[in-house]
């Protein structure tokens, strides 16, 4: 977006994505070295003060980060980048999952920048650092600050910075959004018309802001001290952008950390969303990286051109479930030769089922989490309608959002426009989750799955709705499309052992929609398929006697006395899938046409 198409605003961009390594042939020769720079003796104390809180490691061009920093392999992720590149340049534009590969894409995004004289400044955080301060948000104004120091375009700066540093000597001891003031706003205001802004920069990156664990040291670990530091951090980011005397954009890269999303999503139209799912077609990216790794070390290992098949190289994508993180890993472990040859490296990769002792996550209620994935896994019929799913789950409005907060790495729930969807970014997720051998901790049968699907039904047609719309303050009707939706479905969830009334079957033939007859005769199987040959459970009675009388007003075939016993032994196929037409208890067939 154009910082003049809204007043006091300018463009603020986020990435909604997961941040990981991936390696690639990059050579970095531009290593910044801060120690050694240049400045007056007038200025020295007041610099000094400055670079004892610049995050040296947290420059794009670092000797920390160096030249195996994560970027972009050639030719992979272009569409992304040219999208990127293109909103800088001209128009507008946060980037996807864990492991898509989006630290790589800021680490290209940068050189680019740099190469371009577009690139005014860059922070990138890191939870893996052996630097502290790269977790730590207490000197990222003042590592940005040092950056757009070093463009001589902008002028008068630093000796504005300077004088400010000499007026407040503590000012590094301030919270940020003081130092964002004090040295980088009021200074910006100050030399405003001292240069031509088109010759000036125009983007910061700040990239991993989920990594960011607090403000001081004795904060890492703490959820709440991550989330403050974190706030505080966009609650800068957006200050800077909503000042005139600011004209830089930001790139923030990201996951979809839920206040990180709640953030930006509160500001739709200032921010351009890059997330990188399949729009971005990553497969064919991932092979390409695969296909060059794999032969690098062929040529390297003098190994035979057949020695990985195509047929290996379509598992490893499809394996890869679009995170360049799993690719990546594959290609680091074939080139160790510490481990051993690369071709039997590639075999155990290959036969590798089962990855013990893992915990993707630590959600707040974690066997509900698990019991909601699976559920949503069941419910994969309706795909298309992520609000049903959501309608259906739900106790409480925002009730998805806590269940599932700590897993938006993995599992997608709100689309670009806000509304909800359940996206599984990692296949291995759902199978992990199945296998009681991988996930003894937080495993969850078929069985209980079934009795938490079937309970949330039956819950929904005591409470005639939703159960969020009940809890919630104005409650709304249930809509006329979930109701009909609920009642279709619902032979193939009934739970024939809990209490029912007439009344709730009349409630659910009343919503079950024109033209659903064979959903009649699938509940009419269905509440039986739990009975014994000798007694029929009490929903059963409830739900047949009804059924057969709503057959009977309709003038419907019903079965006969023999076809009753049969079904003792021998049960009406419970599915609205299977010769419903020839079910004992049908609507009569429509008389023949005239030849």
């Amino acid at each position: 977006m154009d910082a003049s198409s809204l007043p006091n605003t300018h463009s603020l961009v986020a990435k909604r994505a997961d941040i990981r390594k991936v390696t690639g042939d990059y050579h970095d020769n531009s290593v910044t070295n801060i120690k050694n720079i240049q400045i007056s003796s007038l200025g020295r104390r007041e610099m000094d003060a400055l670079l004892n809180h610049v995050v040296h490691g947290a420059l794009h061009d670092s000797a920390e980060r160096g030249p195996d920093a994560p970027k972009c392999h050639p030719d992979t992720r272009t569409a992304v980048q040219r999208d990127m590149m293109s909103w800088i340049r001209h128009d507008p534009l946060a980037l996807g999952p864990a492991g898509s590969g989006k630290t790589a894409i800021a680490g290209t995004i940068a050189d680019e920048c740099e190469k371009e004289g577009l690139l005014a400044a860059t922070f990138f955080f890191s939870a893996f650092s052996v630097s502290i301060d790269r977790r730590l948000s207490k000197n990222a104004v003042s590592t940005l600050l040092y950056s757009l120091l070093q463009h001589k375009s902008i002028v008068g700066l630093k000796e504005e910075v300077l004088a400010a540093i000499d007026g407040d000597p503590v000012i590094f001891e301030r919270h940020l959004d003081q130092q964002l003031e004090k040295l980088i706003l009021r200074p910006l205001r100050k030399v405003a018309g001292l240069s031509d802004r088109r010759h000036w920069p125009k983007v910061i990156i700040v990239d991993g802001l989920d990594e960011c664990e607090g403000c001081s040291e004795s904060d890492v670990g703490d959820p709440e001290s991550r989330t403050k530091a974190q706030k505080e951090i966009l609650s800068v980011l957006s200050r800077a952008c909503a000042d005139l005397a600011f004209p830089f954009r930001f790139i923030v890269a990201s996951r979809p950390e839920p206040v990180i999303q709640h953030f930006f999503s509160a500001s739709p139209d200032l921010v351009l969303n890059i997330f990188l799912d399949d729009k971005y077609d990553p497969d064919a990216d991932i092979r390409l990286f695969l296909e060059a790794m794999l032969s690098d070390i062929r040529r390297r290992f003098s190994l035979s051109s057949t020695w990985v098949s195509k047929a290996v190289i379509d598992t490893l994508v499809k394996e890869s479930s679009g995170q360049f993180i799993y690719a990546a890993t594959v290609i680091r472990f074939l080139d160790n030769p510490r481990l051993g040859p690369p071709q039997e490296q590639l075999n155990r990769v290959l036969e590798w089922q089962r990855l013990d002792n893992s915990a993707p996550f630590a959600p707040p209620k974690p066997f509900l989490a698990v019991k909601w994935l699976l559920f949503v896994k069941e419910h994969n019929m309706f795909a298309d309608e992520p609000l049903y799913i959501k309608e259906l789950l739900e106790s409480y409005p925002g009730e998805t959002e806590y269940v599932l907060r700590s897993l938006t790495s993995l599992v997608g729930i709100v689309d670009e426009s806000g509304g909800p969807r359940f996206d599984f970014y990692h296949k291995s997720l759902l199978d992990f989750l199945k296998d009681p051998k991988r996930n003894a901790d937080l495993y969850v049968d078929k069985d209980a799955i079934d009795l938490f699907i079937k309970n949330r039904y039956y819950e929904i047609i005591q409470g005639r709705g939703p159960l969020s719309d009940a809890a919630a303050t104005l409650a709304q009707p249930p809509s006329k499309e979930f109701l009909n939706r609920l009642c279709n479905w619902l032979p193939g969830f009934i739970d024939p052992s809990r209490k029912y009334s007439s009344a709730d079957v009349e409630w659910w033939l009343a919503n079950l929609g024109e033209g659903r007859d064979a959903e009649v005769s699938w509940m009419f199987a269905s509440i039986h398929e739990k009975c014994d040959w000798y007694h029929c459970l009490s929903a059963c009675d409830v739900w047949r006697n009804r059924l057969l009388r709503h057959g009977r007003e309709r003038g419907w075939r019903l079965p006969t006395a023999k076809e009753m016993l049969q079904d003792r032994v021998k049960k009406f196929k419970p599915s609205a899938m299977h010769g419903w037409s020839k079910h004992p208890l049908r609507p009569p067939s429509p008389p023949a046409s005239e030849p």
